[in-house]
């Protein structure tokens, strides 16, 4: 059977008062067969709901994301039967970790075939968002942008299209933490600062203060992480993005 390109990694989280600890896992598929691959690790209560699906799109990223998710937590958590992790939905559609070990959540994106999920303790609030950077997308996202952003984003050394994903992505992981998804006007969830770095992008928010996001490109996309502003997050960039170098725009 084919095996769909998997990567996870260990995020080590430090504050002045404690360390947590993180897994992210990011997966690409490829094919039809790695998709059916993934029912095996379906609970009976996942797989209840997955037999109801009718549409190929959401079947797909049904299984990606509960695939991806999975695989975070149970790296987090040291479970070895993915079947004993349940991934529910929550009123707002947030994801709710079920497994033999409280306290652990997960949140989930995915684009195309690729997804990547994040597992973090109660503790320590993150939100990842992974979208396209898309042409097509333009003027949609531009809708979602205040003068200031726009201006933010004109002097970056970056396309004026990934400059847009990078706020869209930026948004949508705060959302996840919040828990609002896309109910919280965009306006609400503004990026007042943006700063190049290396290997990624750090922006800041305007009405939050208390969270900040760092943005990278992995192949055509762009991905983003909310997490608490006074975290230092060590986060293996270099490595991840070395495996997904060919996801491309053209595909």
């Amino acid at each position: 059977m084919h095996k769909p390109n998997v990567y996870i990694d260990e995020v080590i989280l430090t504050r002045l008062e404690n360390t947590f600890k993180a897994t992210i896992c990011c997966c690409c598929f490829s094919s039809t067969v790695e998709y059916e691959g993934i029912i095996q690790y379906l609970h009976n209560q996942e797989r209840n709901y997955y037999d109801t699906l009718k549409f190929e799109k959401r079947i797909r990223s049904y299984l990606i994301g509960r695939f991806v998710a999975k695989q975070a937590v149970a790296s987090l958590i040291n479970e070895e039967n993915l079947t004993n992790i349940i991934i529910k939905s929550g009123i707002f559609g947030q994801p709710i970790t079920i497994s033999n070990k409280q306290n652990i959540q997960v949140s989930i994106t995915h684009c195309d075939d690729f997804g990547v999920a994040i597992a973090f303790p109660e503790a320590h609030p993150m939100g990842i968002d992974l979208e396209k950077i898309n042409l097509k997308n333009r003027d949609v996202l531009e809708r979602q942008i205040t003068e200031d952003e726009k201006d933010l984003i004109n002097v970056l050394p970056l396309s004026y299209e990934t400059g847009l994903t990078l706020l869209w992505t930026a948004k949508e992981a705060l959302s996840k933490v919040l828990k609002t998804g896309l109910m919280t006007p965009f306006e609400v969830l503004e990026i007042s600062k943006i700063e190049l770095q290396d290997n990624d992008i750090m922006c800041y928010y305007k009405n939050f203060p208390q969270y900040r996001v760092i943005a990278f490109t992995i192949g055509g996309y762009m991905s983003a992480i909310a997490y608490p502003s006074r975290t230092h997050m060590n986060l293996d960039i270099c490595s991840l993005k070395e495996k997904f170098t060919f996801v491309n725009l053209n595909e």
